[in-house]
């Protein structure tokens, strides 16, 4: 009889720890803002223009205007006339190095295993190609002056076809030499602008961003706070599914303040120093340093952050949510502002006036 009562204080026992136990899950979201320019133009700077400039040599079967069509900085406006920035891309020739056959030799073994040796042929062109960008404002001020889309010391190769003699591979390679050029030209003229696109996004633009994260969620039905967690969830999607990157976040603010008091009831009830209550507390300050992010309260981030860090559970994630805080602090600073929600209407701006 004792060790009945044994055994079954035990089971009680067991499935006691088992309802404590905290299992947390990824749940995944979507937010979207809008990025900061890494090096912000002057706030009254709301235009641009662009011009192409190409060596006739590209042979390029499309104008500069085609090409000028492929630069867009989100959140600016283009203009045909003088904007307050003007860019300028300079794409010069491609030149030939040098030109060489190039022999491959391909062992085999014959039925006699006997070494049979065979050549191959193909000519091999080493080439090169520049490229550079340079941006001024309408008051003659130099903003960049010559960055680099390609360095003509970067030595780029193209090699033919192999053919079995070296004669048929040099005048495969001379009868196609213009359309080999032409349409070397074209993959770098594309690359060119398009790193060009890139930068001046990076630098001046504004673009949206959508990204994917991740929220810690308590996905143990047998726990307390199960369901509690799962409420909080609940709540965060209904506020977050609010964001836009054009619309201030006063909505979402409210909707996420029951989110916010839960999480941080949560840290003031679970306050024990073993496991469990850890990951609890972990949840709680992963989650609102991830909330304070995407309200753009870096401050707030990097409490939470720090808490994590010190809560003794995976402490390397509050160190990588520290780091992100800050440098979305100091994207708000170097640009002014207070938040990434905010409208651009492209159609009022207007060029600048001499």
């Amino acid at each position: 009889m004792k060790k009945l009562i044994l055994v079954l204080f035990t089971s009680l026992g067991f499935i006691s720890i088992f309802a404590q136990r905290v299992d947390l899950d990824r749940f995944n979201f979507t937010a979207s803002f809008r990025d900061f320019p890494d090096d912000p133009l002057p706030a009254e700077y709301k235009t641009y223009n662009v011009r192409i400039e190409a060596a006739p040599s590209l042979g390029l079967g499309y104008s500069a205007a085609n090409l000028e069509n492929l630069i867009s900085i989100e959140g600016l406006k283009k203009v045909t006339g003088t904007g307050h920035i003007t860019i300028i891309a300079m794409l010069d020739d491609i030149v030939v190095e040098k030109t060489e056959t190039i022999e491959r030799v391909q062992v085999t073994k014959d039925k006699q295993n006997v070494e049979v040796k065979k050549s191959y042929f193909a000519t091999e062109m080493t080439y090169s190609f520049s490229a550079r960008a340079t941006v001024y404002d309408y008051k003659g001020n130099t903003v960049i002056s010559n960055h680099i889309l390609y360095e003509r010391g970067n030595k780029r190769t193209y090699k033919t076809n192999e053919y079995s003699n070296p004669v048929d591979a040099a005048n495969n390679f001379n009868n196609k030499i213009l359309d080999i050029k032409s349409n070397l030209s074209k993959q770098l003229v594309s690359s060119a602008i398009s790193n060009l696109n890139s930068y001046l996004n990076s630098n001046y633009g504004y673009a949206i961003q959508k990204v994917n994260d991740i929220f810690w969620v308590l996905n143990n039905r047998r726990h307390p706070e199960y369901s509690e967690h799962q409420k909080a969830w609940n709540n965060f999607k209904g506020a977050i599914v609010l964001m836009s990157p054009d619309q201030a976040l006063d909505k979402v603010k409210e909707k996420m303040k029951p989110v916010i008091a839960y999480y941080e009831k949560v840290k003031k009830i679970y306050t024990g120093s073993d496991k469990e209550a850890k990951k609890l507390r972990y949840a709680s300050y992963y989650n609102l340093a991830k909330i304070y992010l995407y309200l753009d309260d870096p401050a707030s981030a990097m409490r939470e952050a720090d808490a994590l860090a010190m809560n003794d559970y995976d402490e390397s994630d509050g160190r990588h949510l520290r780091a992100v805080a800050e440098s979305l602090d100091e994207q708000l600073r170097k640009n002014n502002a207070t938040s990434r929600h905010f409208p651009v209407v492209i159609s009022s701006f207007q060029p600048p006036v001499k």
